[in-house]
């Protein structure tokens, strides 16, 4: 009888011990049951739960705003080509959204005992792209800063003008406030080391190859800043520059670029060069600025103007001299 019993109690602990394997073989993580539930909330306009399937890490650089932007309108999910090396593996997402539709290679990791994705680069191009745009304008890196800005933009300001209007850049920082898979918008406050207040401008990003570039600037100078940069563009012999801070009008009165050449180069000349340049009273009229601007030259001359300033394509330009 005592055989018999312990025989029972054996067979009985290797069938419950067998129903915790299978129950736990069946409820396990795995990178194919996460794909699976990722793409399956992603397809059911569930992005907050898909976005559950990121690891911390891929979280912190991909804020839940940019991930429901982004991927928040997904229509149809799937994935192929999966490969799993270890602890890591890897597949490519087909995402379908408006109609179009995309690729994109992940990477996942265990973490906490859950297989989640771990990478994906199409997630993180914007924070990625706006992060380096904000570090090089506040380390002073105008060069690499205006890299990041689209063709577009780069017509309408040139490097040489870019390069003034940011020159004296402390800092820079961001926020993401909106974002969809053709556009995002951030706040960008930028210190400048003459300017007691911080410059707030929203900035237009639009997706490229791998990467976001910034299509516009709602302000790209201040009128004190702008006017100083037309200084020194005279001082430097940079003409073109200088003339890029006129308004149209003003441009238009002076009748092109080479005629206004050939009113301020012999006046700088003349005068064996511009020394300085410093700003004095601003006064706000409407819609514009009256700046005194304070030119000395190297021959000891100095020279007074109440300049006007007028906001145009996201740049404060002289409307007229006085």
């Amino acid at each position: 009888m005592s055989r018999r019993l312990l025989l029972v109690v054996l067979v009985a602990s290797l069938l419950l011990a067998l129903a915790a394997g299978a129950a736990w073989y069946a409820l396990r993580s795995t990178p194919e049951k996460s794909l699976a539930a990722f793409c399956a909330a992603l397809s059911q306009g569930d992005p907050r739960s898909a976005y559950r399937y990121l690891d911390s890490a891929l979280q912190r650089q991909t804020p839940l705003l940019v991930f429901t932007g982004l991927l928040g309108k997904t229509q149809d999910c799937s994935y192929e080509a999966l490969q799993v090396q270890g602890a890591t593996a890897t597949a490519l997402l087909r995402l379908t959204s408006a109609g179009q539709r995309q690729t994109q290679q992940v990477s996942l990791s265990e973490e906490g005992g859950s297989w989640l994705l771990s990478k994906d680069e199409v997630l993180t191009a914007l924070p990625r792209s706006l992060d380096a745009f904000c570090s090089t304008l506040g380390a002073g890196k105008a060069e690499a800063a205006y890299a990041q800005l689209t063709p577009l933009f780069q017509r309408h300001v040139s490097l040489g003008l870019f390069r003034l209007l940011v020159d004296g850049a402390t800092s820079c920082s961001s926020q993401i406030e909106a974002v969809t898979p053709a556009q995002a918008r951030a706040l960008v406050v930028v210190r400048y080391q003459a300017e007691a207040q911080p410059e707030q401008s929203t900035a237009l990003l639009v997706p490229a190859t791998g990467s976001w570039l910034v299509d516009a600037l709602s302000s790209l100078s201040t009128p004190t800043r702008s006017l100083l940069s037309f200084c020194k563009a005279l001082q430097q012999g940079a003409y073109s520059t200088a003339y890029e801070l006129l308004s149209l009008d003003f441009q238009t009165h002076f009748g092109g670029l080479r005629q206004f050449v050939n009113v301020v180069d012999p006046v700088v000349k003349s005068n064996g060069g511009i020394k300085s340049c410093t700003v004095g009273a601003t006064q706000k009229k409407g819609d514009r600025f009256i700046v005194t601007g304070i030119i000395t030259y190297a021959n000891g001359k100095t020279e007074t103007d109440h300049d006007e300033l007028v906001l145009e394509a996201d740049i404060w330009r002289l409307n007229a001299l006085t």
